[in-house]
C-alpha cells in the first residue's frame, strides 16, 4: 500500500487560513489521545487501475470529487480510507511511555484520477443534490446547526483522538470547521456559514448539560449533533432533553449521528444489524466505518424510547468502589454525593438482576481498560457468587389494564428468585449478543427476557446461547415475550444486589421499591440510520 499517504491533523489546535481554530479540552483528557505531533503530506496520485484494486473497500469511509476538497490539481478523486489498530496494541494509562505502541487510528486519502465503473467505488462517491441543478456538500443534516459532542470516558477513552485525527479532517474536507469560539461551556449555538461547535466532556455530567442548555429551547431550529461516545451519551442527550413531543409541523427534533467509541454500543450495532447482514461473519466494514458512513450518507429516523420509573427513595449511583474478598460491598459512604431519580428515560434496556449487577460491578478503572472483555470479567466474579435476586415481577401486555403477575412462570421464578430481569426495545447488547432476536430497528415494541434462579452454571449457557444469534430464547428456563410495561418490585436487603440498569445508568432502589418501565409516546430524538 505505499502508493498511501496518511493525512493526520496536527492535535488540539490547527490554522486554517490567519485565524487559528482551538478546541478546549480539558487537562486530564490530553494524556488519552494517543497521538503525536503528526505532519500533513499530500495524497499520492493513483494511475494504475491495478493499484486502485488493491483498496479495501471495507476501510473506504467516502470519496469526493477532487474538486470538492483539497488535491494536488482539483482533478479526479479523493478516497478517505480509515485504518484501525486491535485495541490490545493501543497503550493504555498506567502503561511505560517507553513501550512501543500504535496510533488507534490512521486516515488515509488516495487520489486516484478516474473510478473505473467495474472497481465498484462509485459506491462511495459522497454527492447531495443541490436546488436547481448539480450537487452541494456537506450533506443536509451537517448543514443543520451541527454540535460534536466528543465523549473523553466512553469505552477505553478513544473518542478523542478520533476527533483529532479522523473527524476532524474528514468534516475539513467537507469544507465544515470548528467555530473559532468553540468551547467546554460555550453558549453560542449560532455557528455561521459552514461550521461546528465542539463539545469535550469534563465529566458525567456535561452531555446532559449541554441538552438542558441548547435542546430545550427553540423547537423550531433544526439540530445535529454527532455524539462520539457509548450508549451512556444516547441517555443523557434524552435524559436532559425534557418531556417527550407531540409531533407539530413547526417542531423540530434533535437528529444524532451515533460514532460508537463506547464499550457495548448496544443501540448502535441494533439499529445497524441489517448492514452487518449484508457481510459474511468476520467480513465487512468495522463499526467505526459503518459509523462514519452512515453520518454523512444516512437519513433520520425517529428514535422509540421507554421511560423508566422509581418509588421514592430511589437514587442514581456511580461507579462501585472494590468489592471485599468476603463478597461484600465496602461502605459507600452511607449515598454520600449520591441523586434521588424519580424516573428515566431510555431507548435501550432496563434490567434487573444478573444484566443490571454486571453493568454496575464492571464499572471500575481496572476493568473498564479491557473494552467489552470487562463484562466477561466481571460476570466470571458474579457467577461464582451465583446470587438470587428476591423479587416480584409483574406485567402489563396489549389489551389489559394495570399490572398482573408473570403468567408463564419459568423454571426457579416459582419462588419469587430471579437471575435476570431485562425489558428492552433493541436486539443487540453488544454486536454479537443478541439478547431479543425478534426486535427490529424504530418498531418500538418492549420485550421482556427473564429467567428464574438456575445458577451460575445454567446461566452462563443461557448467555452463551445468546452470543449464537439468540438462542437462549428457546431454551425451557428463558421466559421471552412482547409487553407494554413491567413492574420489578425487588426486596432484597443487601443493596448490592438491589441495582437496576437504564442503558448503563445504575440506580439503587430501597428495599420493598420498584421500578415500573413503559414505553413512551411522542419524540425526543432522531438518530441517522445507513
Amino acid at each position: 500500500m505505499s502508493f498511501l499517504c496518511r493525512l493526520i491533523p496536527r492535535p488540539f489546535r490547527r490554522r486554517t487560513g490567519a485565524k487559528m481554530t482551538t478546541v478546549h479540552m480539558p487537562r486530564d483528557t490530553a494524556a488519552a489521545t494517543h497521538t503525536a505531533t503528526p505532519t500533513i503530506s499530500t495524497p499520492a496520485n493513483i494511475t494504475d487501475n491495478d493499484d486502485l484494486a488493491k483498496l479495501n473497500h471495507d476501510r473506504i469511509v467516502f470519496i469526493l470529487p477532487a474538486s470538492r476538497a483539497k488535491a494536488p490539481d482539483g482533478d479526479g478523486y479523493l478516497i478517505y480510507s480509515l485504518n484501525e489498530t486491535s485495541p490490545e496494541t493501543i497503550k493504555t494509562d498506567g502503561e511505560d511511555d517507553d513501550e512501543k505502541q500504535q496510533p488507534p487510528f490512521q486516515l488515509e486519502v488516495t487520489h486516484a484520477p478516474q473510478l473505473p465503473e467495474d472497481s465498484g467505488l462509485a459506491q462511495f462517491l459522497l454527492r447531495y443534490p443541490a436546488e436547481g441543478e448539480g450537487f452541494q456538500l456537506p450533506p443536509p443534516h451537517l448543514r443543520s446547526d451541527p454540535h460534536i459532542i466528543v465523549s473523553t470516558r466512553s469505552g477505553i477513552r478513544l473518542a478523542v483522538p478520533f476527533y483529532e485525527v479522523v473527524l476532524r479532517p474528514l468534516l475539513d474536507a467537507l469544507g465544515l470547521e470548528a467555530a473559532p469560539d468553540s468551547t467546554l461551556n460555550n453558549t453560542k449555538s449560532e455557528v455561521g456559514g459552514c461550521g461546528y461547535n465542539v463539545t469535550i466532556t469534563e465529566n458525567e455530567h456535561t452531555i446532559r448539560d449541554f441538552a438542558s442548555a441548547h435542546l430545550t429551547k427553540d423547537k423550531t431550529r433544526k439540530r445535529t449533533i454527532v455524539l462520539l461516545s457509548g450508549d451512556g451519551g444516547v441517555v443523557d442527550l434524552l435524559n436532559g432533553i425534557g418531556e417527550a413531543q407531540e409531533h407539530h409541523d413547526t417542531d423540530e427534533v434533535p437528529t444524532v449521528g451515533i460514532l460508537p467509541l463506547g464499550t457495548g454500543n448496544a443501540l448502535f450495532h441494533s439499529l445497524h444489524k441489517l448492514e452487518y447482514g449484508r457481510y459474511p461473519e468476520g467480513k465487512g466494514p468495522s463499526s467505526l466505518v459503518l459509523g462514519l458512513r452512515t453520518l454523512f450518507g444516512g437519513r433520520p429516523e425517529r428514535l422509540p424510547t421507554f421511560k423508566a420509573e422509581f418509588s421514592k427513595g430511589a437514587r442514581l449511583v456511580g461507579a462501585p468502589k472494590p468489592i471485599a474478598k468476603d463478597g461484600e460491598v465496602e461502605d459507600e459512604d452511607d449515598g454520600k454525593g449520591w441523586k434521588e431519580v424519580d424516573h428515566l428515560v431510555g431507548a435501550i434496556v432496563a434490567s434487573y438482576g444478573f444484566h443490571a449487577s454486571l453493568v454496575w460491578e464492571s464499572d471500575t478503572p481496572a476493568y473498564r481498560v479491557h473494552g467489552d472483555k470487562r463484562f466477561g470479567m466481571a460476570a466470571g466474579e458474579l457467577l461464582k457468587v451465583s446470587h438470587a435476586y428476591d423479587a416480584d415481577v409483574e406485567v402489563r401486555v396489549k389489551g389489559q389494564e394495570g399490572f398482573k403477575p408473570l403468567v408463564a412462570k419459568r423454571k426457579g421464578e416459582e419462588s419469587g428468585k430471579y437471575d435476570y430481569v431485562l425489558a428492552t426495545m433493541v436486539s443487540n447488547l453488544e454486536k454479537t449478543f443478541t439478547i431479543s432476536p425478534y426486535s427490529k430497528p424504530f418498531e418500538g415494541q418492549l420485550r421482556l427476557v427473564h429467567f428464574g434462579d438456575v445458577g451460575g452454571e445454567k446461566t452462563m449457557e443461557i448467555m452463551q446461547a445468546a452470543y449464537r444469534g439468540g438462542e437462549h430464547i428457546k431454551m425451557v428456563e428463558v421466559g421471552y415475550e412482547e409487553v407494554d410495561a413491567v413492574k420489578v418490585i425487588i426486596k432484597e436487603e443487601d443493596p448490592r444486589w438491589r441495582k437496576v440498569c437504564i442503558d448503563g445508568t445504575i440506580v439503587e432502589v430501597e428495599q420493598g421499591g420498584w421500578m415500573k418501565v413503559g414505553r413512551e409516546k411522542g419524540e425526543r430524538l432522531k438518530v441517522l440510520v445507513a
